[in-house]
């Protein structure tokens, strides 16, 4: 189809949409939907006539004469943000090793299984980021079928490893926090249950942050201030290492590394946060002060009518650093509770934990650990705070995803489409000696201009303004007022 013909149909359909809202004013919904649609269309019509023409252009270029052959052409069709980009595709064999190739999709770098564009790509992961996978089969205004698993295999594409973007200037800070916590995920079975009773396994979080801001007009509510997010499954030793190992290299490329004096990881006491001090350079960890909490009144409630006295002496042995006389009173608690399990929680937590409570307890620059709430906002709200299963591999990359449009925003969700296509583009042949340049791209873009130009100038021509039967309409809803 031709630009004029493009044209044609674009105006037909936005002067009977207008036709339309002039004769019910009232209706602008319909009014906004029709023009949109109609645009929508000659967008993804446009595209696709571009397209075709330099499918063309390959085609009569002399740079394959004596090493491609045509084959046979095709009509190939691309999901895009616009709607389904339809456009002619031809098959070529290689004379020098008799291999075939699709140049026109080679040159723009599409896949010949791929069938959506990078914009309806990211258009569909920003949905699914959000709400379920079903929701987001509707984010792109196709009439192709797409299905929840075509936005699953969207979601598993995501590259395994995302590149971290470094600042373009080391920042200057002498202290850094990280704060770490887990979600625990319910693993998908499939069509045949697990034998095993545990169906479930965690996603790490972890993020660091310079200091925390009070929030104007917002009494004792805090901000962190320039956080990045790392998250992931990241399972056993060796995953917990690299996810260490990712997050001092990031520390390292945005931070005055001689500056800093010192880096507190803060955390529940799980054996894969404190990994994290033997790795980052200059790291120690502190317990979280949520959990300490947490354990202490937990336990004090048990002993009823005493629970404040005991909580009270509780506190005061960890200030005066009594780990002696911590361990007594514990020992006090279990008796008059029969071993309660809380008491022994707490037990566990402090006394395993000693030097890390201590430092937290009488540090002034170690201010509280909110873990639990980021874990509930950025993986929580996604995998788990209601019922739902994933698979091991799509809740990694969920994790991934929902941490990466957290440190970039969503307009740089591009970016990682782009770069998951390339890690999973296997090697081509067949296009090294093609140079776009050298194709006559000039002469398509030539004639759409002119044969838009011409169109155009008659469209000015053309155009109807307000008829009298338009001005009536106005005068008779006016009327109606």
């Amino acid at each position: 189809m031709d630009i004029v013909t493009l044209f044609e149909q674009l105006a037909s359909e936005i002067f009977e949409a207008e036709e339309n809202f002039f004769t019910n004013p009232k209706d602008f919904y319909s009014l906004e939907k029709a023009v949109k649609s109609s645009t929508d269309s000659f967008a993804a019509a446009f595209i696709g006539s571009i397209l075709t023409g330099v499918n063309e252009a390959i085609y009569k270029s002399g740079f394959r004469n004596g090493q491609y052959t045509a084959q046979h052409t095709r009509k190939r069709t691309l999901i895009s943000a616009v709607g389904d980009i339809v456009f002619e595709c031809t098959n070529y064999r290689k004379v020098s090793d008799k291999s075939y190739h699709y140049l026109l999709e080679e040159i723009i770098g599409i896949e010949k299984n791929e069938h959506f564009t990078e914009a309806a790509e990211v258009a569909i992961l920003t949905e699914a980021l959000k709400t379920s996978y079903q929701e987001a089969t509707l984010a792109v205004p196709s009439k192709q079928r797409i299905t929840k698993t075509t936005v699953m295999n969207k979601v598993h594409q995501i590259a395994e490893e995302i590149p971290v973007e470094a600042p373009s200037q080391k920042k200057e800070c002498r202290y850094l926090f990280i704060e770490a916590d887990e979600d625990h995920v319910a693993e998908q079975h499939g069509r045949y249950p697990r034998l095993e009773t545990n169906g479930s396994f965690i996603s790490k979080l972890v993020y660091i942050y310079e200091y925390k801001m009070e929030v104007p007009r917002c009494k004792g509510r805090k901000q962190l201030v320039n956080k990045f997010y790392f998250g992931g499954l990241y399972q056993g030793r060796s995953g917990v290492e690299r996810l260490w190992k990712k997050v001092s290299a990031y520390i390292e490329s945005a931070y005055d590394t001689d500056e800093l004096r010192k880096v507190y990881i803060s955390g529940d006491g799980a054996g894969w946060i404190k990994t994290g001090a033997n790795i980052i350079d200059k790291a120690i960890y502190c317990a979280d002060k949520f959990h300490l909490v947490k354990y202490i009144n937990s336990a004090s409630n048990k002993l009823l009518d005493s629970a404040d006295e005991v909580k009270s002496e509780l506190y005061h042995m960890l200030y005066k650093r009594d780990r002696k006389g911590f361990k007594g009173l514990i020992d006090l608690m279990k008796y008059s509770t029969d071993g309660n399990k809380a008491v022994i929680d707490l037990e566990s937590y402090v006394l395993g934990n000693w030097m890390a409570v201590m430092r937290t307890v009488h540090s002034n620059i170690v201010k509280g650990c909110s873990a639990e709430g980021h874990v509930s906002h950025v993986l929580s709200d996604r995998l788990s705070s209601r019922p739902k299963a994933w698979s091991q591999t799509g809740a990694d990359r969920m994790s991934k995803l929902r941490c990466y449009e957290r440190n970039y925003g969503t307009e740089k969700i591009i970016d990682l489409v782009r770069y998951s296509r390339e890690q999973r583009k296997l090697k081509r042949t067949g296009t090294d000696e093609i140079d776009v340049k050298s194709l006559p791209l000039r002469s398509i873009k030539a004639e759409h201009y002119s044969q838009a130009r011409s169109y155009i100038d008659r469209l000015h021509a053309t155009i109807p303004g307000l008829t009298a039967r338009k001005a009536a309409s106005i005068r008779n809803q006016l009327n109606l007022l």
